[in-house]
């Protein structure tokens, strides 16, 4: 146990103790066949962080949780694509203002029926003012026009919106808008339409939940779900002693670790985890476009992914969303010193130095930094690496500094301009604002055909590919595994409907 932590040692605890108690819980019912079989899962923790309320929380045991718990009308596939859950459908008018939402016949988990009067509840609650927290899906369903929606009959809704969106069904996918029962306000025993049905929660350690016999895409295979808190280390050597089935967010050097060995199954999904640098666009030097291109210039992707990144990925290309819908192929950014002396020098910008700000946040971005700062410093300009603390770097990085760090998983290109890149939008790090580029967002979002979307989406990627605050310099895989004792086990990139579900799943 050398070189661990009082921390580390303190969340294995917490972690063997969780799946010893599972053990002894279903004991009886091993070798009974799937339905009674209890399936363990590790994701990472965050302590008293963790929630249950899908209005609210966002860490991705959280999203977990939710998932078992709860539907969204609308989630989206690996290629960040709307597909129905919920609803049945969903259909524009002829101008885009009003979508008409089929519902399926479903019940919540208490019996009472799932009607149109729990969507307009749960947009209500999302639209309206938080308690305390942000309601995380606000900013993406801005555009609702709570006074005009209405119930057409229990199985249909109608959605007004303020301006037209072709695009509105992305909006009903993000995250936060898993649909809650009308009226609901304790989240405390969330009563939801999921797979599985809530039994207990302690924020840091586990929650329990077991199989929704009455589930509208069927009963799933397992009789209890139990996901567990516990650290990337633990995570390792728990799937490889069986403690658990299934284990989230692995590192490359974990997933080495796994690869090949008896027993254990790896999956390895591509386009999973967006590396990026993040240049505010609002100050000097990075308020002149000619720096922003020589930025892009100056970083040597590949020896960022083998070094930094541990070979596991690709290299990025200034463009958000490789593999997914409306993604744009773009000519390569590649590590050019001469090309950078020549952009600074038409900058009129010489002797150039900045601050990088990060933190140890995500594994790399520490080596990142400074392995980026190498490069510049080969082209002539001075990189200072300023470290943060973890605990409140993604806070301060939204304001703080010139230059910052980030990891995004997977989105919806419409959902990543919206969130990210608008002027008004609530998660800008780049402080980007470009009135043509809202404008050719509102025109897409209004543009009926798909293709036509895409054509304008080409253009705002075209924009930001040449001039843009992002370098997003690579994409790594999302590493998981899961031992023998069950069958289809889930592998598909994070956000996306396949990620963490866990009711296909089936003892073998």
């Amino acid at each position: 146990m050398r070189g661990r932590s009082p921390e580390w040692n303190r969340r294995t605890f917490l972690l063997g103790s969780a799946v010893a108690a599972g053990a002894l819980a279903a004991g009886c019912g091993r070798g009974a066949g799937s339905a009674s079989e209890t399936f363990t899962a590790a994701f990472q923790g965050s302590g008293a962080g963790e929630g249950i309320d899908p209005g609210v929380n966002t860490l991705f045991i959280d999203e977990a949780r939710m998932k078992a718990v709860y539907d969204g009308l609308f989630e989206v596939d690996s290629a960040m694509a709307p597909i129905p859950r919920l609803a049945e459908s969903g259909e524009p008018n002829a101008d885009g203002t009003r979508w008409r939402i089929a519902l399926r016949d479903t019940q919540w988990h208490d019996g009472k029926k799932f009607t149109a009067n729990d969507v307009l509840y749960t947009l209500s609650r999302v639209l309206g003012p938080a308690p305390q927290r942000p309601f995380i899906a606000a900013s993406s369903l801005d555009g609702v026009d709570l006074s005009g929606c209405r119930a057409v009959d229990d199985r249909t809704v109608e959605i007004a919106l303020k301006e037209p969106s072709f695009e509105f069904l992305i909006a009903l996918s993000v995250y936060g808008t898993k649909i809650v029962q009308d009226g609901a306000t304790d989240f405390r025993r969330p009563v939801g339409t999921g797979p599985f049905v809530f039994e207990s929660f302690d924020a840091g350690r586990q929650f329990t939940a077991t199989r929704n016999e009455h589930y509208w895409a069927g009963a799933p295979g397992i009789g209890e779900l139990r996901i567990v808190s516990a650290e990337a280390d633990a995570r390792v050597n728990a799937v490889q002693s069986r403690e658990i089935d299934y284990a989230d967010n692995l590192t490359p050097s974990a997933a080495r670790t796994l690869e090949g060995r008896p027993g254990t199954t790896l999956v390895s999904t591509p386009h999973s985890g967006i590396y990026f640098f993040a240049m505010k666009t609002d100050r000097p030097p990075f308020d002149n476009p000619d720096v922003r291109r020589a930025v892009m210039r100056m970083v040597d992707r590949a020896e960022l992914l083998k070094v930094a990144l541990e070979g596991q990925g690709e290299i990025g290309n200034d463009v958000f969303g490789k593999g997914y819908q409306y993604y744009t192929d773009l000519p390569q950014h590649d590590y050019d010193p001469d090309e950078v002396g020549r952009l600074l020098r038409r900058a009129g910008v010489r002797d150039l130095s900045f601050d990088l700000f990060t933190a140890p946040v995500a594994y790399g971005f520490v080596e990142a930094a400074r392995l980026f700062a190498e490069h510049a410093a080969a082209c002539g300009v001075r990189v200072n690496v300023v470290l943060g603390s973890k605990d409140t770097y993604y806070t301060e990085a939204l304001e703080t500094g010139h230059l910052t760090m980030g990891q995004s998983g997977p989105l919806p290109i419409p959902n990543h301009f919206a969130s990210r890149l608008l002027s008004h939008s609530p998660q800008n790090r780049t402080k980007w604002s470009d009135p043509d580029f809202d404008r050719l967002y509102a025109r897409a979002q209004g543009t009926r055909s798909p293709e036509g979307r895409a054509a304008l989406y080409r253009t705002m990627h075209e924009i930001l590919h040449d001039r843009g605050g992002f370098v997003f310099f690579g994409t790594t895989n999302w590493n998981s595994a899961g031992g023998d004792r069950f069958a289809d086990l889930p592998a598909a990139v994070p956000n996306s409907h396949e990620w963490a579900r866990f009711d296909q799943v089936r003892a073998r």
